[in-house]
């Protein structure tokens, strides 16, 4: 009897030792993703104007899409870091205007682009295998949101 009531404790304390560690744990294990933003379409990036970078853990990126991370530039070719990524593979979006990318998708209209090099028609998946990823995201006008 107080051999099961020992393992219970035991079975008990490490539940909780895991359960308040395992934040520390994610935290140690995320890695940090720079993307170096470049808009050549027709506006500019300036004050008003930003490039407003998306990562998401999914290549369904769509209007209902929850980013897991999203941060501006207002200066063209800067580059945005993401030092808290946890998950892999990400995928990247982008958006160029004078909106507020916390109220949500970009407007009708406004650029946009996913991180997808190359010839290919489907989002570009980012290994985050490495404690520093390091990605170049060029874009221009030729997609538009709906």
């Amino acid at each position: 009897m107080k051999a099961t009531r020992a393992l219970l404790l035991c079975l008990l304390v490490g539940g909780l030792i895991a359960l308040v560690a395992s934040p520390i744990f994610a935290q140690n294990s995320s890695k940090e993703l720079r993307v170096k933003l470049t808009y050549t379409g027709a506006g500019t990036v300036d004050a008003a104007h930003g490039i407003h970078l998306y990562a998401f853990d999914t290549p369904n990126i769509n209007e209902g899409s929850m980013p897991i991370a999203m941060e501006s530039v207002y200066e063209n070719g800067k580059a945005v870091v993401f030092n808290y990524i946890t998950q892999s593979p990400v995928y990247l979006a982008a958006s160029y205007g004078d909106f507020d990318p916390m109220s949500g998708p970009p407007p009708s209209g406004a650029p946009i682009a996913l991180y997808k090099p190359g010839d290919v028609n489907v989002p570009t998946p980012i290994q985050m295998d490495r404690d520093e990823v390091a990605v170049d995201f060029t874009f221009d006008d030729s997609m538009k949101m709906p």
